[in-house]
């Protein structure tokens, strides 16, 4: 059996395909990262999940796309920990900016691009990625991310300069200040989760100007540090995974048209057409 693994900053998507192309379960973990877990963390998480765990013994293949697995040595991290869980199976480590491009542009080239808790591109010529600009994670890069996206506004509150309807909602809601933020940020484990979390709100949102200027700042960011670097931008079409490009596409669309960018697929998640690639 083959078990196909998205995994990104906040969740990890696994399908198991059985030898007639079906798919016999689909499950959900916690995201991994090799550069903040450690193997222990990995095995923890899915020896927790005892509906993957039914099949683990059966399963003789893993194609696992990861945020972060950029490097042999990243990769060997992954790799080790899903080979004590799956001990019967063949592991594949790939980087997740390689599954988002077989699951948008397939065979063919394009841009494909990552917008969910992070944030990344490549150029796929139909086989290879190739990129120009290194990812360095939400504190340096993630443009345009809905960890971005969180931070600039709680930023924007901390700074009184949103709305006073929105500002007092937010506080309403999740009782913001400084003391919490700068806890939660600096001190707790998962900052990029906490940040990435405000991206719900914003979508609800998503009408006021107030927030309709914020997320298309961080578009055009994005598409600035991490699409025109390409030279053939405007000669292909440019596709986008990840729940904050499908939860915010019309504005992705907006940012897109402004640079003159053939906007191509967005899909929520790319397990889907790695299933059809794979199986």
């Amino acid at each position: 059996m083959l078990l196909i693994a998205d995994s990104g900053a906040t969740k990890t998507s696994w399908a198991l395909v059985d030898a007639q192309k079906q798919i016999v379960g689909e499950y959900s973990t916690m995201g991994f990262s090799p550069i903040f877990h450690s193997k222990t963390d990995i095995t923890n998480a899915l020896n927790g999940n005892g509906d993957l765990m039914m099949w683990a013994l059966q399963i003789t293949q893993v194609r696992y796309f990861g945020a972060g697995c950029s490097s042999p040595e990243r990769n060997a991290k992954i790799h080790d920990a899903l080979k004590q869980v799956f001990s019967h199976a063949h592991i594949f480590i790939e980087h997740d900016l390689l599954g988002a491009a077989i699951a948008t542009c397939g065979n063919n080239a394009g841009i494909a691009c990552i917008l969910g808790t992070g944030s990344n591109s490549c150029y796929f010529d139909g086989t290879e990625l190739h990129e120009v600009v290194p990812s360095l994670d939400f504190i340096l890069s993630d443009e345009g991310s809905g960890t971005k996206l969180g931070m600039e506004l709680i930023r924007q509150y901390m700074y009184n300069r949103l709305p006073k309807d929105l500002h007092n909602e937010l506080l309403n809601t999740y009782h913001l200040d400084k003391e919490m933020v700068l806890r939660k940020v600096y001190s707790e484990s998962h900052p990029k989760a906490f940040l990435s979390s405000f991206a719900k709100f914003m979508h609800t949102h998503k009408e006021n100007p107030a927030i309709q200027e914020i997320v298309l700042n961080c578009f055009d960011e994005f598409l600035d540090y991490r699409v025109t670097c390409y030279p053939n931008y405007r000669q292909i079409p440019v596709h986008f995974v990840g729940s904050i490009a499908h939860y915010f596409a019309d504005m992705l669309a907006i940012a897109t048209q402004k640079r003159q960018i053939q906007l191509g697929r967005i899909i929520q998640a790319p397990i889907y057409g790695l299933i059809e690639h794979f199986s």
